[in-house]
């Protein structure tokens, strides 16, 4: 089992990756009680750009997005199929097995106080904002089409306008991009700090309070994370988070304690288990369990809901593409409902 901190004193670890064969570095070393990245974890700057022409699709037109049949179930009618098990409050020790759950993005588009979804063409790579009210579809409206070679792994306000944006991702290049959005219209871009090698882009959140999105890292040959601090775009500094168990795999982030920190939820594929880390900046101070998820079904984000000052989950089933929404008082399961359904060829997770 890897503890959920660095060790103080190690200066840094190396580890040869079974599936590539090379030699990974955990960069970063210890220094007034601060994890700095070393000069080997430095970001090409170079690569910042304010109006760069980055890659995109241009906006393809298609049938307008509605739900599909059946999918404003009420909450009584999803209790049956949507009832949590009895969750243990435990400590988060968990696990022992690398599983890489799928994530959505989520934000509210319309500054109606409701998360909205973004959900994804898996043939066209095109997005699209499902407006929602609490669990129940409103209105959709086409968003700009993911690049191949993209993908969309945050959704946040950079540029802090109050428009939710796109961070974008490159595994091949390990560059970042953010698109700047006006409801569901791009507007503007920029790149964003590029990755070292190893590690990758899974989702962003304000960890140090001063008001713009942090970008959140993973090291899949590691299970480390790691928060890079920005202002806007541009990287400010970097420290390590807690290591994940294998395989759990981090979906969210959100403050389910209401201590005014960013915490992590944690879903493990293999047995549907999910947990809460409780965290301060990036530090990790305990763990709890969550409801397991039905088979079928995965945890993809979390956002509240229902206005009710907690986050829920938001599941996904991928074989009926039916969503649903587990309300939650912190770590405890309290009711669900389902949400919409999508139409066939749209997904609300992947690139």
């Amino acid at each position: 089992m890897r503890t959920s901190c660095v060790e103080r004193g190690k200066m840094m670890t190396r580890k040869t990756s079974s599936k590539t064969g090379k030699c990974t570095q955990r960069p970063g070393f210890l220094i007034a009680g601060s994890i700095i990245f070393a000069s080997g974890f430095a970001l090409g700057l170079s690569a910042l750009a304010v109006n760069v022409n980055l890659p995109e699709q241009n906006m393809v037109s298609s049938n307008a997005l509605q739900p599909g049949e059946a999918t404003q179930q009420t909450q009584a009618d999803s209790q049956t199929a949507l009832q949590s098990p009895n969750a243990s409050e435990v400590a988060a020790d968990i696990g022992d097995d690398v599983l890489t759950a799928a994530r959505a993005t989520v934000g509210d588009f319309n500054s109606d106080g409701h998360p909205d979804y973004v959900v994804r063409n898996t043939s066209t790579l095109q997005t699209a904002i499902w407006y929602l009210n609490n669990n129940v579809f409103i209105s959709g409206a086409l968003g700009p089409s993911i690049r191949v070679g993209w993908s969309l792994d945050g959704v946040a306000d950079f540029n802090r306008d109050v428009h939710p944006d796109y961070a974008l991702f490159n595994p091949g290049t390990d560059q970042t991009a953010i698109w700047y959005m006006s409801g569901p219209t791009r507007i503007a871009t920029a790149y964003g700090p590029t990755l070292p090698d190893g590690w990758e882009l899974t989702t962003t959140a304000d960890f140090s309070g001063d008001g713009f999105p942090d970008y959140v890292l993973f090291n899949a040959t590691t299970d480390q994370t790691a928060i890079w601090y920005l202002n806007n775009n541009v990287y400010v500094s970097g420290g390590y988070g807690p290591t994940l168990p294998v395989n759990w795999s981090l979906v969210g982030v959100a403050d389910f304690d209401g201590e005014g920190h960013q915490d992590y939820v944690l879903f493990n594929v293999s047995n549907h288990q999910t947990a809460i880390w409780y965290l301060s900046g990036r530090t990790f101070i305990r763990g709890a369990y969550g409801p397991t998820i039905p088979s079928g079904w995965a945890l993809v984000a979390t956002a509240d809901f229902n206005s009710d000052g907690h986050p829920d989950y938001l599941l996904y089933n991928p074989a009926s593409r039916q969503t649903a929404i587990w309300y939650l008082n912190n770590n405890v399961y309290v009711s669900a409902a389902f949400g919409p359904t999508l139409p066939a060829g749209w997904s609300l997770v992947g690139p």
